[in-house]
């Protein structure tokens, strides 16, 4: 227990959580992978509606525990502790969120996953029926653990394995949550006991049906049925029938869909979402009328960025604050007397961190947040209102605590045609303001994402290798409106690759980059983007690394067609975005990096996932296939068992590992490194 307790001790100022002043970094070390993908400390944080606890998980090599701090007395003390192997020796069992449902009862989740490096194919019957995720409800003394559904038969339960989705958590209602379950003929929505755990079905499982909008009270409003990459929406009628009123394209990976629910309002036919309505550039809040079917006047918009998250108060009865990334994230609320708060709170992370609020007390004097920046390693702290004081909870990875980050400034420039765009350089640490720098081009994957300042991992460990790491956002990126994003449309490979280089000649004008030692590396997008780099670029780059990239455009459009159907808004983007191979063949070929392997001249690294279900490892594949015949330096590093995002924590260290050692030999030695990075193997 006292390794535990120590890893919650509160901390006076910022230096303990990696944000070292100048003076104090000497002291600090560069850190490794090991640091990156350590066991993490504090993996979840939630204030009971009182204000008065705040519930923790605390994760270590063998075990997660559920602990609870008194912010009165300062006392810890246990709920519960799971060990990882308590389902199965097979099995890595952890606890992945919490959330208090009153101020005596506790709601978590279980998640239980097959050992990293194990072959599912040795799985043991019994282990793999406890695969999956489970939520459980505690008292705060530790007493009546309960698993929702235990023991409970039910065909829509048939075939679940995700009995933890919370639809609702009725707050007006002590004794009862919503939960979705997917079973094996689609989701079903239950009204479930947290004391108990019994649970009762209120919509019956239906193909395609994934979610549901609800009143405050938890009734079901709207149904949500997803089916070929599109969203589309029924309310219910009077008659119990549904009425299709909308539909909207949903988005691949984690780019946000046109028209998100944020929660109900008081009345039951109007619901606040985000959305771009018709005409509209930019992502605003709107209160949706179902009746009306119509968004009117946006609530909440800003000129310059979408609005991305917003949230709605328990009782539904206003908008409590919304949110938008400009140079960190940025959440704005509607009491001026928060906001100022908010202001202060960023002021005191001295506005180039991504403060976000998780919770709050009831009363509002007590404010949960998760912190991180480039300086700032990924931690929890709380706010204590009355007396205007941060306090540090816990880092997410207590490794990181002591060790010294890559700083990273906002570059403003303007490209050859005179668009306005920024990008974040990152400097190796202790090298901000040193001149010829070794640089990685770091374009993200999307593209209708974008960059911000943050904790970036692999920026980090680049930047621990001695490279200055630049991550602009080129034209087509996300958050921007929606004139931006679709200035990237047939542009892939043309001006959208331009942007990079513009941005590149600007860090070589001013003299902090090497024109001779800059390598791109990139995923997904950004994997394309370095192949294109590579081959219609081809002297611009000493090397190349293209994680689940796209080598032919042609190809990888009529992978979509076949996958979705010509007729679905997925592939219908991509014939948008890059063109159509069966009347746009010569266009798509003309910036393809297959199409121009002869023009390649540096090494080339490959990295793709076996199951990635986004971009085929066929497109690395053949890549690879292409450049070999061709005699060009390469090799592919092949991900088993991972897909297009998320990988294993192993998984990231071998990545890296390679990219480090791929860097190494051929962009040259980093800022002060005088030895080859450490390597990782997979797992046996």
């Amino acid at each position: 227990m006292i390794v535990i307790l120590a890893a919650l001790g509160f901390l006076p100022d910022r230096s303990e959580a990696g944000q070292a002043p100048a003076a104090e970094a000497a002291g600090k070390a560069v850190l490794t992978l090991e640091d990156l993908y350590s066991d993490q400390n504090v993996i979840d944080a939630d204030i009971s509606p009182s204000g008065k606890v705040i519930a923790v998980v605390v994760r270590r090599a063998d075990d997660d525990t559920l602990m609870l701090v008194d912010l009165t007395t300062g006392e810890k003390k246990m709920v519960t502790r799971i060990k990882k192997d308590a389902f199965s020796k097979q099995l890595d069992v952890r606890i992945g969120y919490i959330v208090w449902k009153t101020d005596k009862r506790l709601m978590f989740q279980v998640r239980s996953d097959m050992n990293e490096g194990l072959n599912w194919r040795k799985l043991s019957r019994s282990a793999m029926f406890m695969l999956g995720n489970r939520l459980y409800g505690v008292d705060s003394d530790g007493k009546n653990l309960v698993p929702m559904f235990d023991g409970q038969w039910d065909d829509a339960l048939v075939g679940a394995f995700d009995t933890s989705d919370i639809a609702s958590m009725l707050w007006q209602d002590p004794d009862h949550i919503l939960l979705r379950v997917g079973g094996w003929d689609g989701r079903s929505l239950f009204s479930v006991n947290v004391h108990t755990g019994r649970g009762k079905v209120l919509e019956k499982q239906k193909e395609g049906v994934i979610d549901w909008w609800l009143d405050v009270g938890g009734k079901p409003i709207v149904r949500v049925e997803y089916s070929v990459g599109t969203l589309r929406f029924y309310r219910k009628l009077p008659n119990n029938s549904w009425k299709k009123y909308y539909s909207v394209r949903r988005r691949e990976m984690d780019e946000l869909a046109d028209f998100t629910l944020i929660g109900p309002s008081l009345d039951p036919n109007r619901f606040y979402v985000l959305a771009r309505p018709p005409g509209k550039d930019r992502m605003g809040v709107y209160l949706y009328d179902l009746n009306q079917e119509s968004f009117g006047d946006a609530l909440i918009e800003n000129p310059l960025f979408d609005i991305n998250s917003a949230r709605v108060a328990t009782d539904a009865s206003k908008l409590v604050f919304h949110c938008y990334d400009d140079h960190v994230r940025t959440c704005d609320f509607a009491d001026p007397k928060q906001n100022a708060y908010m202001r202060a709170l960023r002021k005191f992370f001295e506005d180039s961190a991504n403060v976000t609020v998780m919770d709050a007390s009831n009363d509002g004097k007590i404010i949960l947040l998760s912190v991180d920046g480039p300086v700032d390693a990924p931690a929890f702290y709380y706010y204590l209102v009355d007396e205007q004081k941060v306090q540090l909870l816990g880092l997410r990875q207590g490794a990181l605590r002591d060790k010294l980050l890559g700083a990273s400034v906002v570059v403003k420039y303007k490209t050859r045609d005179g668009l306005a765009q920024t990008g974040y350089l990152t400097y190796p640490p202790g090298a901000k303001g040193a001149k010829g720098l070794p640089l990685v081009l770091m374009p993200h994957g999307g593209p209708q994402v974008r960059d911000r300042l943050r904790f970036d991992p692999w920026a980090q460990y680049l930047a621990a290798r001695g490279y200055a790491v630049f991550q602009p956002n080129f034209r087509g990126s996300g958050g921007f409106g929606e004139a931006f994003e679709l200035s990237g449309h047939r542009e892939w490979g043309r001006k959208m690759q331009d942007d990079l280089g513009d941005g590149v000649k600007l860090l070589v004008d001013q003299g902090i980059v090497d024109p001779q030692r800059v390598c791109i590396v990139g995923g997904s997008y950004g994997g394309y983007a370095a192949l294109a780099g590579a081959a219609l670029t081809p002297t611009a780059y000493k090397c190349a690394v293209s994680l689940a990239g796209v080598g032919n455009l042609a190809d990888f459009v009529r992978w979509k067609k076949n996958k979705f159907g010509s007729d679905s808004d997925v592939f219908l983007h991509f014939v948008n975005a890059i063109g159509d191979p069966e009347k746009n063949l010569a266009a798509i070929d003309a910036v393809s990096p297959s199409a121009h392997i002869g023009a390649i001249k540096i090494p080339i690294l490959l990295i793709h996932g076996e199951d990635d279900d986004i971009v085929p490892i066929s497109q690395s594949e053949n890549m690879q296939k292409l450049l070999e015949k061709s005699g060009r330096k390469t090799q592919l590093l092949r991900l088993e068992k991972e897909g297009h995002g998320e990988f294993a924590r192993n998984t990231s260290k071998v990545m890296l590992s390679t990219i480090g050692t791929f860097l190494w030999e051929h962009l040259g030695p980093g800022f002060e490194i005088k030895e080859p990075p450490v390597k990782y193997e997979f797992l046996k």
